[in-house]
């Protein structure tokens, strides 16, 4: 085996590994704007809770930019189930 061939395999062992990296970190970068975005809605919808809030205008402005946030907020929440009420269930509360 020759010195190019083996600097040639070297090379294309880095490609690979460096398109693994660029892969998860992307991954990673998607995963995080979007927790991101559902902290934002939740602080400016944040009256859907029970939470204070901003001013209503300020929500209202910008309720036509977060429409898709907001679909998923509210599909979210109909998936999850209430914590307190297992609990409770299990204390016989």
């Amino acid at each position: 085996m020759r010195l190019s061939d083996l600097a040639r395999r070297f090379l294309e062992a880095l490609r690979f590994f460096s398109q693994g990296f660029r892969e998860r970190a992307v991954d990673t970068i998607e995963k995080e704007l979007s927790e991101m975005e559902s902290s934002f809605a939740l602080l400016l919808y944040s009256s859907f809770v029970g939470l204070p809030s901003p001013p209503p205008l300020v929500g209202l402005a910008l309720l036509p930019y977060m429409e898709r946030e907001f679909s998923i907020m509210l599909a979210k929440s109909r998936r999850l189930d209430d914590a307190w009420a297992v609990w409770a269930d299990l204390a016989d509360i």
